[in-house]
């Protein structure tokens, strides 16, 4: 068995058609030809602010590998391999994964190779893992295990189920009392970056971690292509785009506030979070009804968090002296009280026949 990894390389022309793909972009001639850019007609000349996202996808083009037999044939033996997926679950959303697998690869056997092919296109247009094959071992760490796309699910029900919806009206109420710079310094809070939407604000109490999905350049991308046509195909929801934003830049990090600004710029140049995260595109992202998101998605997420500035959970030192102050201690501290109350009631009955004996034989 030789192990492949056919999907290594990544060339700026390959990056070129994913944004293509994924977002609708027009390349110009220029681009394409590795020469000077015309910006007026051409969005790669927003492809800078798109580094973190490139990079993701390289390093998820590197895990790819096919481990085949002397004459079988892979999956995906390119990038045009994968976009062709990519496209055809934009083309077919309501086709079951079955379906769309066994149209696929029909002259492809391996059905293990089939499976990874598919879920890792999934993994790049929704930045999710969708696979049922293994278990991530970093969703596991977040407590975010995986949802698999089971196979008589489409494309188009899977995106609804994966991303479910919460609301809860007194989310508006908490908002103020959620900065980041709050929590880092009431309850000790440190805030990660993940490549997975689904770990948002997860919070690891053990740890003392929020996770924070920084791609805030991928997230601008799709508000743009959803902008005007909502329920674009292979897109995310627009409202969990608008709200996972939203609560980056206005709610955790509030722009407009120093403290907030300079931890989010701190976490940029220390965890390697998104540069973009800390630009306001509201214009060119938004709708004007769109100013104020009402929250659906992350709505138990940011409750945990309040919860943790009302009420921070005992870390470091504080935890050492509560657990001391426990039901153990409690019953120990009772023995000895009573210990030293049957030694007081001794010296006392000892000291009362002292004062007996000097009554009954005084000295002359």
């Amino acid at each position: 068995m030789v192990s492949q990894f056919p999907l290594s390389k990544v060339t700026t022309l390959q990056l070129q058609e994913l944004t293509q793909i994924l977002w609708s972009w027009s390349t110009c001639a220029e681009c394409l030809a590795g020469k000077e850019c015309n910006p007026p007609a051409c969005s790669w000349h927003r492809s800078p602010t798109l580094k973190p996202f490139f990079d993701f996808y390289k390093e998820e083009m590197l895990s790819y590998r096919s481990d085949l037999k002397q004459g079988q044939k892979a999956a995906l033996e390119s990038h045009e391999d994968l976009f062709a997926i990519m496209k055809k679950l934009k083309a077919s959303p309501d086709a079951r994964r079955v379906d769309l697998v066994e149209s696929l690869f029909s002259d492809r056997p391996v059905r293990s190779d089939q499976e990874r092919a598919v879920d890792l296109a999934v993994r790049v247009m929704l930045m999710v893992n969708c696979s049922a094959s293994r278990q991530d071992s970093v969703l596991v760490e977040d407590g975010n295990h995986q949802f698999p796309w089971r196979n008589d699910v489409t494309f188009t029900d899977y995106v609804r189920e994966i991303f479910s919806q919460k609301p809860h009206p007194g989310i508006t109420h908490i908002k103020e009392n959620l900065r980041a710079f709050k929590l880092k310094k009431r309850s000790g809070l440190i805030f990660e970056p993940t490549d997975d939407i689904r770990s948002h604000l997860k919070f690891d109490h053990k740890k003392a971690v929020v996770k924070i999905f920084h791609h805030a350049a991928f997230l601008k991308e799709q508000l743009k292509l959803t902008k005007n046509e909502p329920q674009s195909i292979g897109a995310l929801p627009r409202a969990l785009a608008l709200e996972t934003l939203d609560s980056i830049q206005n709610i955790l990090f509030q722009l407009t506030e120093s403290k907030s600004k300079a931890l989010l710029r701190s976490l940029i140049s220390s965890s390697n979070f998104d540069k973009d995260i800390i630009s306001y595109d509201f214009s060119t992202v938004c709708n004007p009804d769109e100013k104020e998101v009402t929250y659906q998605y992350f709505t138990t997420e940011l409750g945990d968090l309040y919860e943790e500035q009302s009420n921070p959970t005992p870390r470091g030192v504080k935890k050492w002296f509560e657990k001391k102050s426990g039901a153990r201690y409690v019953m120990m501290a009772t023995i000895a009280g009573i210990i030293f109350a049957v030694l007081s009631l001794g010296l006392g009955a000892f000291q009362a026949w002292i004062g007996w004996q000097q009554w009954q034989h005084p000295v002359s």
